[in-house]
């Protein structure tokens, strides 16, 4: 009986230092507003746009705080840049990004979806300011899910 007490002793023990294991883990992830900061540089868009992915072009968004700024660089120059500010609202599902472009002409809201998938951050909107779109997978002509990569190297 002692010996039997003793194994399930044992397995509890094991057990809970699995949990708390588990638990650290899953609290090592930094919530989104901490975790989209810093450059995302796009790595693939749903619809062809020859401004953003031609020949020697980059297109960087760059989180910091509240502000953002859209830039398009060929051959290491700025093209375009647009700056901003967000807010992310990680508690809906799908996760929804909001933002406003200002520039000379005035300021531009757009209400966007937002993922990370690992090391990928997935943006999807709709075209000519149009609503939110409702989800990721939903097949939608008006639509377009822009999916950029961390860049490790720029600094914000």
């Amino acid at each position: 009986m002692q010996l039997q007490t003793l194994r399930i002793r044992r397995m509890f023990a094991v057990f809970a230092c699995l949990s708390s294991t588990v638990a650290v883990a899953a609290g090592d992830e930094k919530p989104d507003a901490e975790r989209i900061v810093g450059v995302w540089v796009l790595e693939s868009s749903e619809k062809k746009n020859d401004l953003f992915e031609g020949d020697g072009v980059t297109t960087r968004l760059t989180f910091e705080g509240e502000r953002l700024e859209f830039a398009v660089l060929k051959d290491g120059g700025k093209v375009l840049q647009i700056a901003g500010s967000y807010f992310l609202d990680d508690k809906q599902t799908p996760k929804l990004f909001d933002l406003t472009l200002t520039g000379d002409g005035g300021s531009n809201s757009v209400y966007a979806l937002y993922e990370f998938q690992g090391d990928k951050l997935r943006i999807r909107v709709r075209d000519n300011n149009g609503p939110r779109p409702a989800d990721f997978t939903s097949p939608a002509a008006d639509c377009n899910t822009l999916t950029f990569r961390r860049d490790e190297v720029a600094k914000p």
